[in-house]
């Protein structure tokens, strides 16, 4: 089933609409003000990645960064690297910066 984007010009909001096959894409009511004037958005291609795919583009980005060279810039290529691979890591990665590199925030 396609999903579709839409803007509602009552209240500016932008949607989206996961419609049946047989159903009319330009007849979406919007869910925020509910005006029947919503206005189909031309949608972004999104390219089906598997695993292998993610990991190695992972792989290349790692590779390109070196080192890194403060506890902050880990957090970021860790955050960087769940986000990739679709996980969540936040709570156990939190824990482990916080016992091992003695609680430095990103800010540091």
């Amino acid at each position: 089933m396609p999903v579709y984007d839409y803007l509602c010009p009552d209240c500016g909001r932008k949607f989206s609409a996961l419609l049946g096959m047989t159903a009319e894409p330009d007849s979406e009511s919007c869910p925020h003000c509910g005006g029947k004037h919503a206005r189909r958005l031309v949608s972004r291609f999104a390219r089906l990645r598997n695993e292998d795919d993610r990991v190695d583009e992972i792989a290349d980005d790692l590779e390109g960064m070196g080192e890194p060279e403060s506890p902050a810039e880990m957090r970021r290529a860790v955050r960087e690297m769940g986000k990739a691979m679709d996980e969540d890591l936040s709570d156990e990665m939190e824990e482990m910066f916080e016992s091992d590199m003695g609680g430095e925030s990103d800010d540091e």
